[in-house]
């Protein structure tokens, strides 16, 4: 019975956290998705930490008595359904206390603010490589 109650416990408290995180995917060398998406979060967010291993980037850290609150956006290698290289961009409120857990409800209810970040992101790595292909093809 304990077993029971951990394991929904644990599904519930997982569950609203998992529906919270946002990703878009974009084609390309994966690396060099890092790179811009790096450099995208450093030229537009504050106090952003990075994480080299793991490729993840944490940003706007915010803390008060209720807790704590930070953008986190992480980059995966990935296929797509077509079965292209590409890497995948995760977009997620993380922290603790009250202040995260309003955050992550203020998010469910403004249709995702995480996916508007995630998909601000996308666009921006795609012009980057516009950019970068134009560049290349200039005679």
């Amino acid at each position: 019975m304990k077993t029971v109650l951990a394991v929904s416990l644990l599904m519930v408290s997982g569950v609203p956290s998992l529906a919270q995180t946002a990703n878009v995917f974009v084609k390309g060398d994966s690396y060099q998705c890092w790179l811009d998406v790096k450099d995208i979060v450093h030229r537009r967010g504050s106090r952003v930490t990075e994480d080299e291993k793991r490729w993840i980037l944490q940003a706007g850290h915010f803390s008060a008595m209720g807790g704590d609150v930070v953008l986190a956006i992480q980059v995966v290698s990935d296929k797509n359904k077509k079965g292209e290289d590409g890497c995948r961009i995760y977009v997620g409120v993380q922290g603790g206390g009250e202040l995260a857990s309003a955050g992550q409800s203020l998010n469910a209810r403004n249709g995702s603010n995480n996916f508007r970040v995630a998909s601000l992101i996308s666009a921006e790595v795609e012009g980057m490589k516009k950019a970068r292909e134009k560049k290349a093809n200039k005679p």
